[in-house]
């Protein structure tokens, strides 16, 4: 049984990551999201080279890789839909990248793709095809499908991490930051305009907003996460992750005024069940042939 300080650890991250991804919709509304990201991952690197003496030994062709898979492409494609997409419905769609990596998993790990996982899938499938289709206020297709695809591009990061990395805990957070750094310096640049007009004319709520997504969002979340899996098994950590759909729902009816429809409830709820059974928190009397 996970101990009690262990226990209020493992509710930190989806705490986080859940309230600061609702934040990231108005930040995004004022910040280009290439250039919000690299603010982003230019501070964690910045204070991870301070606090952090160890460097990556993964070699560095392979961490351009993941860390354009895990940071850049992932977080351009997410926050360039989330501005044509409510803050609930991307939380809710955006967790097909569990059934997404468990199918990477298979292809490049070998790892076992067994009816659980299968049933599970198509479960939380179902209930993403009622978020979308379902509401009178249809989301728009083509913004849901980018979604999937950022959550897509997220899962073979870490499934490329798993293949590939030397490192482990907060290296990789900081491996991330350092090689996203200037994939995204480089891609704001060339992609967005902008970048100086944005800061100039920034409200404080608006710093807020920015702030709260680096630093809640990511680096908290982020190093209490590997502070966590230092502590107790993966698959003891892993089923708290299923709070942040939950939890940023709830935020972004809360906190944005979003208004919460009923194929989301029904919808989400269906994908919570599937997510739980592909990960093992329920585990369903399937009978061995």
């Amino acid at each position: 049984m996970m101990q009690p300080r262990n226990l209020l650890l493992a509710l930190l991250p989806p705490l986080c990551w859940g309230t600061g991804f609702t934040f990231s919709k108005p930040a995004v509304s004022h910040f280009q999201p290439l250039f919000m990201m690299y603010m982003v991952y230019g501070s964690i690197a910045l204070v991870m080279l301070l606090t952090l003496r160890d460097m990556p030994k993964t070699p560095w062709p392979k961490l351009l890789i993941i860390s354009a898979c895990s940071v850049t492409i992932q977080g351009a494609l997410l926050f360039y839909a989330m501005a044509y997409v409510d803050a609930t419905t991307a939380n809710l769609v955006l967790q097909t990248q569990v059934p997404i990596a468990i199918l990477f998993g298979w292809l490049l790990l070998g790892e076992t793709l067994d009816a659980r996982k299968i049933i599970g899938t198509a479960i939380a499938l179902t209930g993403v095809a009622i978020v979308i289709g379902l509401p009178q206020e249809r989301p728009p297709l083509l913004a849901v499908a980018v979604v999937i695809v950022a959550g897509g591009v997220w899962a073979l990061g870490q499934v490329l991490t798993r293949l590939w990395s030397q490192d482990s805990g907060l290296l990789v957070l900081k491996a991330n930051a350092l090689f996203g750094v200037p994939q995204l310096l480089l891609a704001t640049l060339l992609l967005e305009s902008g970048q100086w007009q944005s800061l100039a004319t920034a409200t404080p709520l608006q710093w807020f907003y920015l702030a709260f997504v680096g630093i809640i969002g990511f680096y908290v979340a982020y190093v209490a996460w590997f502070t966590l899996l230092k502590r107790v098994r993966v698959d003891e950590a892993t089923p708290f992750v299923l709070l942040m759909t939950p939890i940023g729902v709830l935020t972004a009816v809360l906190l944005l005024g979003e208004r919460l429809q009923w194929p989301q409830v029904v919808g989400g709820s269906i994908l919570l069940l599937g997510l739980a059974v592909v990960s093992g928190v329920l585990n369903l009397p399937l009978r061995r042939a």
